[in-house]
């Protein structure tokens, strides 16, 4: 990983950043050779310490707190796939709360309700201006974006919550 330096973003109770983790982009790939089934359309699973975001037609992510996991995914896969580190290229903020999805509606434009986006969805979208991946896992709701767009994200989250702020 490089040693780039990370956004700092002021949360509250209910924006945060994730601790950084290994992020990795597997594009291409064809095979089970990862012991599982990569899902084919919007969804996330966990396998094995690895959390496996859909991210488009034969693209996705995996996300651990493994810093090994490049190297790992790259080995398993053998050349069968294009494997690049997005570590230090990504950061990943979450909302939580009773009021994660109504902070969210005011700056996603898709809906957030648990019949239509339920758990282990995951969907490339738009936060404000800032292209994100947003997944949930029960009540917690997940953004990945761009480093550089990270403090413009947060600044967003943060001031779509302020109505929900105690006092």
């Amino acid at each position: 990983m490089l040693e780039a330096q990370f956004p700092a973003i002021a949360g509250n109770d209910f924006i945060a950043p994730a601790p950084p983790r290994c992020i990795v982009s597997i594009a291409a790939f064809a095979g089970a050779a990862l012991g599982l089934a990569l899902p084919t359309t919007p969804r996330r699973i966990e396998h094995d310490g690895i959390t496996y975001l859909w991210s488009g037609p034969r693209s996705w992510l995996a996300i651990a707190d493994d810093p090994a996991l490049e190297t790992r995914i790259t080995a398993a896969l053998a050349g069968k796939a294009a494997v690049t580190d997005q570590s230090e290229g990504r950061v990943i903020l979450t909302v939580t709360g009773p009021h994660a999805a109504a902070i969210l509606a005011k700056l996603v434009p898709i809906d957030l309700h648990p019949t239509a986006f339920p758990p282990d969805a995951t969907a490339l979208t738009l936060a404000g201006h800032v292209t994100v991946q947003i997944w949930r896992s029960e009540a917690v709701f997940h953004l990945a974006c761009f480093r550089s767009f990270a403090e413009s994200l947060g600044h967003a989250l943060v001031q779509a919550s302020q109505e929900f702020l105690p006092g």
